[in-house]
C-alpha cells in the first residue's frame, strides 16, 4: 500500500481564506499539489470531503485496464462487442462538440478506441464494457486499495443496480474526494501511476479532453495541461414533468403528479434542483505548474445558477502564480 502524500497546513489554511473571502459554498472539495516543489505536499479546502464524482472515477477504470494490457493479459488492439445493457448512452446531444458516434449493441470496437471515448470524451457505454472487461474487484484491488484511496469506487454508468455484480448491487452511491484524486494525478504526471507506461497512456487520452461546455479547468491563462471532468444534474422540474408529458396519453395528469411532486420536493427538501461539477488535471501556468481537483455540488431552486468554476480555477491559479514555495 502506498502512504498518502503529506498536508501543507499552511498553504491549506491560505486557501481556505482565498475561498471564504469569494463565497464559495461548504459543499466543495480542492486540492492542489505544487508541481514545482522537491518534495510534494498537499494542500487545499476539505480533501477529505466525498463527494459523488460523475465522470471523474473514470481515470480508475483506465489505469486497471491499461495494467492489465501491460502485463500482456489484453492488447490494446483487443476486438470487444458492445452488448446490451451496457449501451447506456442515448443522446447525442448530451456530448457537446463530439465528432463521433454513439456506440450501439452489436458493435464490435478495439480497446484502445474503447479507453480513448472513456477517457477524452467520457463516453459511458465505454466504461461499463471496460468494468466489464477488467471487474470493479480487480479495480479496487490493484488501483484503490493500492494507493490507499479507500472510499472512492467505482459503479457502471446509468445502469440499473440489479445488473451490477453482487457485491455492488446494494452498495452505496460511487463517491471519492478531492485528495484521492490529486493523488493520482501526482502520479500520472511523475509516470508513477502504476507504470511509466500506464501513465503515458492515461496522460495521452486525457490530453485530447472534449466536452463544450464542460470545461472548468480550461481558463485562458493556461499554457498547458490535461484532465478529467465529470458532470451531473438532476433537474426536478425536467424530471417530474417533461418526461412523463412525452410518454402518456394521460399528459394532464401526469403534468399535475408532477408538479405536486415538485411543489413537495422544495418545500421537504429546500431545493428543486442538484448539480455536480468536477474536474482534475495538470496544468501548467506563465509561473506555476500544478495538479488540482475539485469537486463540487450545488442544491438550489434556480436551475440557471451555475457553480462558478473559472473563477474558482482563476483564483487558485493567482494564488499559485503570486505564492512562494513554503
Amino acid at each position: 500500500m502506498v502512504n498518502s502524500i503529506l498536508e501543507n497546513t499552511k498553504r491549506s489554511q491560505e486557501i481556505k481564506a482565498l475561498l471564504d473571502g469569494s463565497g464559495f459554498s461548504k459543499e466543495i472539495g480542492l486540492a492542489v499539489i505544487d508541481l514545482k516543489e522537491k518534495e510534494p505536499k498537499i494542500f487545499g479546502h476539505h480533501l477529505d470531503l466525498f463527494i459523488y464524482p460523475a465522470s471523474v472515477y473514470k481515470i480508475f477504470i483506465g489505469a486497471e485496464v491499461l495494467r492489465r494490457i501491460e502485463i500482456g493479459e489484453f492488447s490494446l488492439e483487443k476486438i470487444l462487442t458492445v452488448t446490451f445493457p451496457n449501451d447506456v448512452d442515448k443522446d447525442l446531444k448530451m456530448f457537446p462538440g463530439r465528432s463521433r458516434k454513439l456506440l450501439t449493441a452489436g458493435e464490435e470496437v478495439t480497446i484502445e478506441y474503447l479507453l480513448d471515448l472513456m477517457l477524452s470524451e467520457s463516453d459511458n457505454t465505454a466504461s461499463n464494457i471496460l468494468i466489464d472487461l477488467v471487474g470493479c474487484e480487480n479495480i479496487n484491488k490493484n488501483i484503490i486499495d493500492k494507493y490507499n484511496w479507500q472510499g472512492s469506487g467505482v459503479t457502471r454508468k446509468f445502469l440499473d443496480r440489479t445488473k451490477e455484480d453482487k457485491k455492488y448491487r446494494w452498495s452505496e452511491t460511487t463517491m471519492t474526494c478531492a485528495r484521492h484524486v490529486a493523488e493520482f494525478f501526482w502520479l500520472v504526471e511523475n509516470e508513477k501511476l502504476i507504470s511509466p507506461f500506464v501513465s503515458r497512456k492515461l496522460k495521452e487520452y486525457m490530453m485530447k479532453w472534449n466536452r463544450e461546455g464542460n470545461k472548468p479547468l480550461c481558463i485562458a491563462e493556461y499554457t498547458l495541461g490535461y484532465h478529467k471532468g465529470g458532470y451531473l444534474e438532476n433537474n426536478f422540474y425536467a424530471l417530474f414533468y417533461s418526461s412523463y408529458y412525452k410518454k402518456s396519453g394521460f399528459a394532464l395528469d401526469y403534468a399535475v403528479q408532477g408538479i405536486l411532486k415538485l411543489i413537495k420536493n422544495i418545500f421537504t427538501k429546500g431545493y428543486a434542483f442538484i448539480r455536480w461539477v468536477n474536474d482534475a488535471g495538470v496544468v501548467e501556468g506563465k509561473n506555476s505548474h500544478y495538479v488540482i481537483a475539485f469537486f463540487s455540488v450545488s442544491r438550489q431552486f434556480n436551475p440557471r445558477k451555475r457553480f462558478p468554476t473559472e473563477k474558482l480555477a482563476k483564483l487558485v491559479y493567482d494564488y499559485m502564480e503570486k505564492s512562494i514555495k513554503i
